[in-house]
């Protein structure tokens, strides 16, 4: 071998974007389309059925945008409001958050 030749793996997109049902996440679909037909077999609520479409396109136009919206969004909320530089008993060493001089030396 000459090492011209170089290896090549393909990484498929379904292994690395999240499940989506009908352009939406997996949890959320899948807790929409319960509620709808729980409202409707259940409760025979048949205008429920306008709200979850509706739910359903919301949640569809938010995720188009960017698929990963709701990591993210849960993401931000576990983290505090400002960075803390002091140790305290409860943080774990090296473990700033991302964005607050994470990586960096000093």
């Amino acid at each position: 071998m000459n090492g011209a030749s170089r290896r090549v793996t393909p990484c498929y997109r379904c292994l690395w974007e999240p499940l989506l049902i009908a352009g939406v996440e997996k949890p959320f679909a899948i807790v929409n389309i319960t509620l709808a037909i729980a409202m409707v077999g259940d409760l025979h609520l048949w205008a429920w059925l306008p709200v979850a479409l509706l739910f359903h396109v919301f949640m569809r136009h938010i995720t188009a945008d960017d698929p990963w919206i709701r990591r993210i969004y849960v993401r931000y909320n576990q983290q505090a409001d400002a960075f803390d530089p002091w140790v305290a008993p409860r943080m774990k060493r090296g473990c700033r958050p991302e964005g607050m001089g994470r990586g960096m030396m000093g």
